[in-house]
């Protein structure tokens, strides 16, 4: 579905969104700074991908095996920077209520 929005020009906000909001999930910690077990069946991969995501902004979306080339698609990583960063800084039900709204 992201690759044919992304084709057609379609809007890819929301699944950026959600994206964004299952590499906040794979940080590991909470809203309150509590650690919480993820379970992904490559959680191993993806915890240590997330970790990294604050100095490598696109790191959780690198692997091309889960998310093929969107690490390379501006429009997309623009709106998983924004979302990711709403999230961080608003809790992820905040975020995602405002994204919904616009």
């Amino acid at each position: 579905m992201v690759t044919a929005q992304l084709e057609f020009g379609g809007p890819v906000r929301q699944c950026a969104a959600v994206v964004a909001s299952w590499a906040r999930y794979a940080e590991g910690i909470d809203e309150q700074g509590r650690p919480i077990d993820v379970v992904d069946p490559r959680r191993d991969t993806l915890m240590a991908a997330a970790r990294k995501q604050r100095s490598n902004p696109t790191a959780f979306i690198e692997d091309s095996s889960v998310f093929g080339d969107l690490a390379q698609c501006r429009r997309f990583v623009q709106d998983y920077a924004d979302a990711l960063e709403r999230i961080r800084l608003k809790g992820v039900r905040a975020a995602l209520r405002e994204l919904a709204a616009t």
